[in-house]
């Protein structure tokens, strides 16, 4: 348990982005910040601090980022009402965070889903400078284990053909649906 000072955490809101590598999360955050002014957090940069030279699926590096993920997270929205950010739902210590996070905040859970082959194409297409470079087996392997996970979320979006104003119109939709149910 963190301890941080009093917040209105009723008023708190996290979208959470889940879905495979690839899959157009961070396209979709970025659109969340620039026409919703929903702060988009890359838990990306914090997650290639840890990285170094560790292996993606050790147990201590999971827990290491998750746990760096909430911190931060809790952190944010010391400072703001509203953010997004993105995880591929993997890992028990995904779990641990989600559930720490929902018993203080308002958490919207959003599917983002694409076509496997899509995705490895886009991570390969994707800047280096700013995500966990990784191989394409490593890749495939973890987007398998997403889709076999199958979470369920709160939405979907389908983020095979969809134009951004498409996408727009559809995270427009949601924001007014979560506005709507929390009234």
């Amino acid at each position: 348990m963190y301890l941080y000072p009093m917040i209105e955490m009723n008023k708190k809101e996290i979208y959470l982005l889940i879905g495979q590598k690839g899959s157009g999360k961070s396209f979709v955050g970025k659109i969340f910040n620039d026409e919703f002014n929903v702060k988009f957090i890359r838990v990306e940069d914090w997650v290639r601090q840890i990285r170094k030279d560790q292996d993606v699926f050790s147990e201590t590096y999971l827990k290491q980022v998750f746990e760096t993920i909430e911190k931060g997270i809790r952190e944010a929205l010391l400072e703001i009402d509203r953010l997004v950010f993105e995880s591929t739902g993997l890992s028990s210590y995904f779990d641990k965070m989600l559930e720490g996070l929902k018993k203080d905040f308002h958490v919207t859970t959003i599917g983002i889903y694409a076509d496997s082959k899509i995705c490895l194409n886009q991570v390969r297409a994707r800047d280096k400078t700013i995500h966990i470079n990784i191989s394409d087996d490593q890749v495939s392997l973890i987007n398998e284990k997403v889709k076999a996970r199958n979470l369920l979320t709160d939405f979907r979006i389908d983020n095979e053909t969809k134009t951004e104003k498409e996408l727009i119109r559809e995270i427009r939709t949601i924001l007014e649906t979560v506005k709507i149910n929390r009234i």
